[in-house]
């Protein structure tokens, strides 16, 4: 377990939508196998509306839809937990301000991506994830069926520090979930070693070509090294492929329940600034993305 002493519940947003009420699940079912307790978070957008009787867009619930929506995710997640610690409240504030708040205290954030066909998720799921101060999970179905074997989980490693993390939350999830994990190094190698051209008239080092890939490998072993040894029912499958990280994840999510990635911040606001991969992922993933911070 990765948890801080600071870090006591796992926070789900509720919105009402159908993803809200599968990332609450999502969310409760980690929460049983940390022994945490689980809060129900709806946040209800202060509004400065310029006619009195006009009614406010349906993204943003009257705190009697907030109630309804909360009573019905904690109805949802305790015929399913029924032991779980599970505390409900609804906050005045931006929807990405409150869950970062909440996020302060939190071990985790899950929010849905709202609507089914919103496809190319940005709005409120972006803003959280880039805003919270502890790992966050975009929850929305995945698009690949089970048939008979649980689907993996996938985490992608490179070479920056968050990969140490991301690997820890990827074999505790997969063991939570009783899940195979694929285990991906992707890299751009040709762009590091040749200057090739569509016409053929560059070049390409092959010798510098085959060490780069020898030691990204052995760099891939050493960090799997020890939670293989950690984890040791685990089925782990490593994967080494020359392609753009963002689309190689992203393919592989069609056939995952989940993807696990670091944060990959970078600069003076590291702790809340995605990189390209882990947005794009959010974006364009057909499975739940865990970022781990």
């Amino acid at each position: 377990m990765t948890t801080a002493a600071n870090q006591t519940a796992v926070v789900a947003g509720i919105d009402g939508s159908e993803t809200a009420l599968g990332a609450a699940q999502w969310a409760a079912e980690f929460a049983t196998r940390h022994a945490l307790p689980l809060t129900l978070l709806h946040a209800i957008p202060k509004l400065d509306w310029h006619f009195a009787s006009a009614d406010p867009p349906a993204e943003f619930p009257r705190s009697a839809d907030g109630d309804s929506a909360l009573a019905t995710a904690e109805t949802a997640v305790r015929s399913t937990h029924p032991d779980l610690a599970i505390r409900t409240a609804a906050v005045k504030g931006a929807v990405a301000t409150a869950l970062s708040d909440a996020s302060q205290s939190a071990r985790l954030v899950v929010v849905g991506t709202g609507a089914a066909d919103h496809r190319a998720l940005g709005g409120h799921a972006i803003r959280i994830a880039h805003r919270t101060h502890c790992s966050v999970v975009v929850w929305r179905q995945p698009v690949a069926r089970r048939t008979g074997k649980p689907l993996p989980v996938i985490v992608g490693i490179d070479e920056s520090d968050a990969s140490t993390r991301a690997l820890a939350e990827a074999f505790d999830i997969a063991g939570m979930l009783h899940a195979p994990l694929t285990v991906v190094h992707m890299w751009e190698i040709g762009a590091a070693v040749g200057m090739g051209d569509l016409g053929g008239q560059g070049f390409m080092d092959w010798e510098l070509l085959d060490l780069l890939q020898s030691r990204q490998r052995q760099r891939m072993d050493d960090l799997v090294a020890p939670f293989a040894r950690k984890y040791r029912n685990a089925h782990v499958t490593k994967i080494f492929q020359d392609i753009s990280p963002a689309k190689g994840l992203t393919d592989l999510s069609r056939e995952a329940q989940l993807v696990v990635v670091g944060s990959h911040g970078r600069g003076k606001l590291a702790d809340s600034i995605l990189g390209s991969v882990s947005q794009n992922l959010i974006h364009h993933a057909e499975c739940p993305v865990f970022v781990v911070r």
